[in-house]
């Protein structure tokens, strides 16, 4: 279920720059309505509004907003800001803030960097400087953009990123992600919370001499950087969504195998079939009598609980279910009609009539049985793995790879390897989305009514991912000489084991 998001989702990655088009400009009143749909919407919809902040802090920063709002007006551009720094502090990853129609062709037409940005901690690195004239060493590091210190910057774009619980780690990935320009992405962010020019004077202290240099750089196109990347430094923007996932491979001395499952959405033209492709592996892992297991997780966005319980059948020598509850804060949504897209207004109400969602208090109702296959009991699948298995994780790993991660946390001695991962240890909210736009400035709100219960509890820090057992720091020269860290110590434990 909680595939809903990603389909539609990332096809607006794959927009090309739209032909400039007027700034959208609202009226105080208008950004006022708009205000008051997206505060209504969350309060009827979201079930965890009130989780890390409580309804008093919440109607504060909402109150703030409205009427601060200049009376002359505001730009589309603006106002999309301060509501994706309003849902940014729900701190809940699944609330997507998505810009639609004027302002959408307006952001897709502004120029950008003619670079690629990574981060470590809070610092920003430049990488595959695109520009025409002598480019900007990989690596180098950046100490300020038209005179706003990089720290300042840094911390600016964080108050606009959508992140589960109080994961930083999630935050700096979504930085460095250039798949889905519309709502992710340095970009995006910049453009947003810091600086809407579109040329740019960088300082930086050039890699490896440390140098301080200053560059006026003028803006790209994203689809002039695209193909520049190519052109220049042989690296494909998308391949992401171009490699096949899962991958498997066997080390030559046998030591170990490798589990890579870089995507939980299945593409039938590059991917092979999921069920027996894990059903071939772990056949191979028996018959080769191979007792050391990696699994591959980073940059896994999640997307298939279907996968999840299929990897999990094999790690878990016992009867299992993902979650023990799924709540819902209403099953009523006719209230919403005036405003909510991609959904048939005249079946708003949930038919309720075998009676499978239950009262729980006045605002939240709880599956009264196991109509769902994820709250249903999961039998073992032969041959189980019960070797050793390294986990390797990031920040990136969300939505239902998260909730595998923890999973696995759960119900092996999994050894973690990595960052935190980017969804919540506790479950997250997801599944069915409720949508809406807002009437004026046409900002699309995804919404999940839902609550995701994991099952077999287990005390962990609250809001926080599933935390490595060996953490990994990557230092600026790693990257640029393109370490796997994750995988080197994986490899590591398992040669140096007892």
């Amino acid at each position: 279920m909680r595939s809903f998001t990603l389909g539609c989702l990332f096809i607006l990655a794959g927009l090309q720059s739209w032909s400039q088009t007027p700034p959208l400009q609202l009226t105080q009143k208008q950004a006022q309505e708009d205000l008051n749909w997206l505060r209504f919407s969350l309060e009827y919809v979201h079930p965890r509004l009130y989780k890390y902040d409580d309804k008093p802090t919440m109607d504060h920063r909402f109150e703030q907003v409205y009427y601060t709002l200049p009376k002359q007006g505001i730009s589309g551009v603006d106002f999309l800001s301060k509501v994706s720094q309003l849902n940014a502090q729900v701190n809940c990853g699944h609330l997507y803030t998505i810009p639609q129609y004027a302002l959408q062709k307006e952001i897709l037409g502004k120029k950008v960097m003619p670079f690629y940005v990574k981060v470590i901690d809070s610092s920003l690195y430049i990488f595959n400087d695109c520009s025409d004239k002598q480019p900007i060493s990989n690596g180098s590091k950046i100490i300020a953009i038209n005179g706003k210190p990089a720290g300042q910057i840094y911390q600016q774009m964080l108050k606009g990123i959508a992140t589960d619980g109080y994961i930083a780690t999630r935050k700096n990935r979504l930085i460095e992600r250039y798949l889905s320009y519309s709502f992710q992405g340095f970009d995006l962010y910049y453009f947003l919370h810091v600086d809407q020019g579109q040329s740019f004077d960088i300082t930086y202290a050039s890699y490896p001499t440390g140098k301080i240099h200053q560059k006026k750089m003028q803006g790209m196109t994203r689809t002039q950087r695209k193909q520049a990347l190519q052109k220049k430094h042989k690296i494909d923007e998308r391949a992401w969504y171009q490699t096949p996932s899962p991958q498997f491979r066997i080390a030559k001395d046998k030591r170990y195998a490798v589990l890579t499952i870089a995507r939980s959405f299945y593409n039938k033209k590059i991917d092979p079939n999921y069920g027996s492709f894990l059903q071939k592996a772990f056949k191979t892992l028996k018959a080769q009598k191979i007792s050391n297991l990696i699994i591959d997780l980073r940059n896994n966005e999640g997307g298939s609980e279907y996968q999840q319980m299929e990897l999990m059948a094999y790690l878990y020598g016992k009867p299992f279910k993902l979650y023990q509850n799924i709540y819902q804060s209403h099953l009523d949504f006719r209230p919403l009609k005036p405003i909510i897209i991609e959904r048939d207004t005249a079946k708003l109400f949930f038919n309720n009539d075998d009676a499978y969602m239950r009262k729980f208090s006045s605002k939240l109702w709880v599956s009264n049985y196991q109509y769902s296959k994820n709250l249903q009991l999961q039998s073992p699948k032969s041959p189980g793995f019960r070797g050793q298995i390294y986990v390797l994780m990031n920040g990136s790993c969300f939505s239902s790879a998260a909730d595998l991660l923890a999973n696995i946390r759960k119900t092996t001695s999994a050894i973690f390897i990595g960052e935190e991962s980017g969804g919540t240890f506790e479950g997250p909210t997801g599944g069915i989305s409720i949508v809406v736009q807002l009437p004026h400035s046409k900002i699309m709100i995804r919404i999940s009514p839902n609550i995701h219960i994991s099952s077999l509890y287990k005390k962990h820090p609250f809001g926080r991912g599933v935390l490595p057992d060996h953490p990994i720091k990557y230092t600026i020269k790693d990257l640029v000489n393109k370490r796997d860290l994750e995988m080197e110590k994986a490899i590591e434990l398992i040669l140096h084991k007892k």
